[in-house]
């Protein structure tokens, strides 16, 4: 069996992989793109052929949202540390869904048409700004329309899915989630994907709506964690030297004992007792009698060689409490972040942890969060894995389910107030229009830590200052103080600029722009209107 095959094993949903041939053109996604790239790897001569000439895959990319500053030219490495950019790479991955929904759609429905479907992409709710603002231009890239697209938060679809869930699993009770608990009452939403922990807090209110009751939080404690750290683990046992010429010569096999791991790592549990066997390619095998004399010389060298043993010509026996070590700092650290989460006064009379996503069906993740919050009902739906997935569906049909959102950053704009020589420095002097006036005033439209409603708007009037040009750019700043007093200061960053077309105007003409950010919602939204003319303008708004 072809390890690719063996991950369909792992989980009902796709894997988030991308196949493109050599001049970078669509091939495949998912499961069909595995299988595809590992073919390649079987049929190639490596000896003739570099696979960087072949192929480019993209497995697991979608951390880098997370892991780095994001504008629309950050690149992502493939298999073989080519640089691709990757709006395209995001984009032909959403094509793709977004058209093998289209098909399905069309054969089990009929009177179907595509101006019908409405798309909803769900993202990490610790995401920031930017990055759910890099998801919608590559969801337009990829041909679907900004008023066709629902930009939603994980954890929220995840808490809108477990509304509904049947909490009895008896069979004495048909209530739901919503209806078993009281009006008022908080309760964490633990999403545990591959990459990320995504967390919330929920409050239900009396008409059945959710308000955020913190801010949204987490970390990199997915499942990948898991699996970083069993890389970590082959270069102690083997060396990094090994492990590295083992990568480079040797590909398949390497993504082999990869898949290999993923599939054992599912049996872990925390009662297993027995050895976990490990079957090494011979390839490995060579490379290790190349550098170590043998493998079991190399075990004996590091620092599990009393936990650890081989028997020719390829079993490496593990004992179960070293792959239990490979998951404790990521559940170590999910545990530390709900334990201080559980410590705020506004939560002392929370009582229900809702755990969703694919990591949280593991076993030792169950039993930490058990054990160590005992005196709370932790609920584990069925498929949890799929949580998010169906609470999309249900989003896309309430999107104003989350009626409260607390926001993260501060939000302003530049100004250019009349400059006081008491207040501001002469370096932001500037002189316009015989006036001087100090440039960079960062203009707060609404702060850090405020909770506001769907749909919450602040606007502001500002005059044209420079009325000869044909345009003007309307800069949005963040920062993560309350009160930032210059667009400048270390706090603020840029998230995005709306690009404003202004009329020809008269000798002594003034003009008036009432700009509009927009709250609540799971994305921001900019809006500038001429006072002239009545022309609005929006979805304009261009990434950095």
């Amino acid at each position: 069996m072809c390890s690719w095959q063996n991950s369909t094993l792992l989980s009902s949903k796709a894997p988030t992989s991308v196949l493109l041939d050599k001049e970078n053109k669509f091939v495949d996604f998912g499961y069909k793109a595995e299988a595809k790239y590992f073919e390649w790897l079987e049929t190639m001569d490596y000896e003739e052929t570099d696979p960087k000439d072949v192929f480019h895959y993209f497995n697991r990319f979608k951390m880098v949202l997370h892991q780095q500053k994001i504008n629309s030219n950050t690149t992502i490495k493939d298999q073989n540390g080519v640089q691709v950019r990757a709006l395209d790479i995001f984009s032909l991955a959403i094509k793709y869904l977004k058209e093998h929904a289209i098909g399905s759609l069309f054969k089990s429905l009929t009177n179907v048409e595509t101006k019908d479907i409405h798309y909803v992409l769900t993202v990490p709710a610790i995401w920031d700004d930017k990055a759910k603002l890099f998801m919608r231009k590559a969801a337009e890239k990829a041909g679907i329309k900004g008023y066709d697209l629902t930009i939603a938060l994980e954890p929220e679809t995840a808490s809108i899915y477990c509304q509904e869930l049947r909490t009895n699993r008896d069979g004495t009770s048909n209530k739901t989630f919503s209806e078993t608990i009281k009006k008022g009452t908080k309760y964490v939403v633990v999403d545990l994907g591959g990459g990320t922990a995504d967390i919330t807090v929920h409050e239900c209110l009396l008409d059945g709506s959710l308000v955020e009751v913190l801010p949204p939080s987490g970390g990199d404690w997915g499942g990948t964690a898991v699996d970083q750290a069993y890389i970590d683990l082959l270069h102690c046992v083997f060396t990094k030297v090994v492990v590295e010429e083992f990568q480079s010569d040797e590909l398949e096999d390497y993504t082999n004992v990869l898949f290999q791991f993923e599939v054992k790592k599912r049996s872990v549990t925390s009662e297993l007792s027995t050895d976990i066997v490990i079957t090494l390619p011979i390839s490995l095998v060579k490379i290790s009698k190349k550098y170590c004399e043998s493998v079991q010389s190399a075990i004996m060298q590091s620092a599990y060689k009393d936990l650890i043993s081989f028997t020719a010509p390829q079993k490496l026996y593990v004992k179960p409490e070293v792959f239990r070590k490979l998951f404790k700092p990521t559940i170590d650290a999910l545990i530390c972040h709900v334990d201080k989460l559980l410590k705020y006064p506004i939560l002392s009379d929370l009582l229900h942890i809702i755990m969703v996503g694919g990591f949280s069906e593991c076993e030792l993740v169950q039993t930490a969060m058990r054990t160590n919050f005992p005196n709370r009902k932790i609920i584990i739906p069925d498929e949890a894995g799929l949580a998010v997935l169906k609470g999309a569906v249900l989003f896309g049909h309430q999107p104003n389910k989350i009626s409260k959102r607390i926001l993260r950053k501060t939000y302003g704009i530049q100004t250019w107030t009349e400059w006081d020589p008491e207040l501001h420095p002469k370096s932001k002097r500037e002189g316009i229009d015989g006036v001087y006036r100090c440039k960079d005033i960062f203009h707060k439209f609404a702060e850090k830590g405020e909770k506001v409603d769907e749909g919450h708007s602040h606007r502001q009037i500002f005059k044209v200052l420079y009325p000869e040009k044909r345009t003007i750019e309307r800069t949005i700043y963040i920062s993560d103080d309350t009160n930032p007093i210059y667009v400048t200061d270390l706090s603020c960053q840029r998230l995005g600029n709306l690009i404003i077309p202004i009329p020809p105007l008269k000798k002594g003409e003034t003009l008036e722009i009432e700009e509009t950010l927009m709250f609540g919602g799971t994305e921001l939204l900019f809006r500038a209107k001429n006072l002239k003319t009545g022309e609005i303008y929006e979805n304009q708004f261009e990434l950095f």
